[in-house]
C-alpha cells in the first residue's frame, strides 16, 4: 500500500511537471515609462514692455531663464529658476533667483518659494541706484479641465509689504501643434506699493505653437489696466512679445 501511494504521488507530480513544461509562460507586461525625476527647460523671450505686478518699468527688453525641476517624491518636487533680463534701450539689468517646493495635495498644488531680485549694474537711467529685494511666496493653484486658477501671496521683506494676485487661465487646443491660452489676473497691494488697494488687471492672450517634440514658440498680446494704486502714475498699456522654450 505504501509503495502504491508513493508511485501514485510520483505519477501525479510527473504529470503536473509535464503540463507545466508544456504551458507557455504568461507574456510579460510592457514596462510603464516613468516620468523623469529631473528636467531642465531653457527659455528665451522678448517683450515690448516689461510690466511687473502691474507696474510699468521698461520698454523693449529681452530675457533668458532655465527652469530646473526635480521630483523628490511622487507628490513633492523642488524647482529652481534663474532668470536674467536686460533692456535694449537702456542699461537696466535684473537677475532673479527663484527656488521653490511644490506639493500635490490632491485638491490643489501648494508652492512655497523664495524670490531674490538682484541688479548687477546697480543702476538704470540716470544712475539711480536700485537695492536688491527679497520675498517669500506662497501659491495655491488648481487645474480643472481646460481651466487653471491660482492665488499668489508674496511678502517682500525690503518693502515690508504684501502683494496678492488672483489669476484664472484656460487652454483651448486649436490643432495638434497649437493652442490658444487666454488669462486674466487681478493684483492687490498691502503696503507693497506706496498706497494700498487694487493695483491692476492684466489681460493676456497667448498662442503656444509646438515647433517639434521639444521646442515651443509662444507669441502673446496683453493689456495692462492700472487700478486705484497705479492709475495716477501710469496709463493703460497694450504690449506683446514672444518666447521660445526647449524641454530636456
Amino acid at each position: 500500500m505504501k509503495n502504491l501511494t508513493c508511485l501514485s504521488l510520483a505519477a501525479l507530480l510527473g504529470s503536473l511537471s509535464a503540463v507545466s513544461a508544456g504551458t507557455p509562460a504568461a507574456p510579460a507586461l510592457p514596462a510603464v515609462s516613468a516620468e523623469p525625476a529631473f528636467s531642465a527647460v531653457p527659455g528665451l523671450g522678448y517683450d515690448t514692455f516689461y510690466i511687473f505686478r502691474g507696474e510699468e518699468l521698461f520698454e523693449q527688453v529681452m530675457w533668458g531663464q532655465v527652469e530646473f525641476s526635480y521630483a523628490l517624491t511622487d507628490k513633492l518636487s523642488f524647482g529652481f529658476t534663474p532668470w536674467y533680463l536686460t533692456g535694449l534701450n537702456d542699461d537696466y539689468t535684473e537677475l532673479d533667483l527663484l527656488p521653490s517646493f511644490t506639493y500635490d495635495a490632491g485638491f490643489a498644488e501648494l508652492t512655497l518659494g523664495y524670490a531674490g531680485y538682484f541688479y548687477p549694474r546697480g543702476s538704470f537711467g540716470d544712475n539711480e541706484g536700485i537695492d536688491d529685494e527679497h520675498e517669500i511666496t506662497f501659491t495655491v493653484s488648481k487645474s480643472s479641465g481646460v481651466f487653471e486658477t491660482s492665488l499668489l501671496t508674496a511678502y517682500n521683506f525690503d518693502r515690508d509689504g504684501t502683494y496678492l494676485e488672483a489669476k484664472i487661465g484656460a487652454s483651448f487646443e486649436l490643432c495638434k501643434s497649437a493652442a490658444l491660452d487666454p488669462s486674466v489676473a487681478l493684483g492687490y497691494s498691502s503696503h507693497y506699493f506706496a498706497e494700498d488697494g487694487f493695483t491692476h488687471v492684466l489681460l493676456s492672450l497667448a498662442m503656444p505653437v509646438k515647433l517639434c517634440a521639444n521646442a515651443t514658440l509662444t507669441p502673446y498680446v496683453a493689456g495692462n489696466i492700472p487700478l486705484e494704486v497705479l492709475d495716477e502714475s501710469q496709463d493703460a498699456e497694450l504690449f506683446g512679445g514672444v518666447s521660445l522654450t526647449v524641454n530636456f
